[in-house]
This record gives C-alpha cells, structure tokens and sequence, in this order.
C-alpha cells in the first residue's frame, strides 16, 4: 500500500509539472513583386481583412479579381503609401500587382 501511495503521489507531481508547449501562429507578413497570385497559393484564409502597403518607391496598381473575372477591388498604392485594408477574399480569387517594385500583405 505505501508503494501505490509513493508511486501515485510521484506520478501526479509529475503530470502536474508538465508542462505543455505553448503554439502561436507565426504572423503573415509577404512581399509581392509584379505578377499574378491565387489567393489559395499565398495561403490566405478566405474571409480575412489583410493589409497592403507599398514599400518602394515607384506607384503600384493592385486589383483583386474572382473567379467569374469581375472586379472585386483595385487600388492605386503610392510609393511608400501607408496600410490599406483590402478584402476579404475567397479562394479563387486572384491578386494582380501591376508596376515595378514590391508590396508588403500582413494581417
């Protein structure tokens, strides 16, 4: 009987120190040059606002277009512009960044 004892209080003290690695979502932050994208090959989830801003030095046109080819949403992005919210999107719908230079999607 002091063996379960001992062996029971051993394993508690031990399932209740354990402890459990802490998961975080590593936070989205890509840059895009000149191109067309799927919003399914940048791994966007589907009803999200993301943000967009131009970080070069030249102006870029950004328009989002779904899957029956209509105009969701176009933006003309400034050079160094500020944030711009743009979505939310579905996954067949693709990003097309016209102009040199690159811009920056984060959440």
């Amino acid at each position: 009987m002091k063996k379960f004892i001992a062996i029971f209080s051993i394993f508690l003290f031990l399932s209740f120190n354990i402890k459990s690695p802490i998961v975080m979502a590593q936070p989205l932050n890509k840059t895009l040059s000149e191109g067309i994208y799927r919003m399914k090959d940048l791994d966007l989830m589907e009803n999200i606002i993301y943000n967009i801003q131009n970080g070069s030095s030249a102006t870029i046109f950004m328009i989002i277009v779904d899957d029956n080819e209509q105009i969701i949403e176009s933006r003309r992005l400034p050079a160094n512009s500020a944030k711009y919210n743009i979505g939310p999107f579905k996954y067949d719908d693709k990003l097309v960044i016209l102009g040199p230079g690159s811009i920056t999607l984060t959440e």
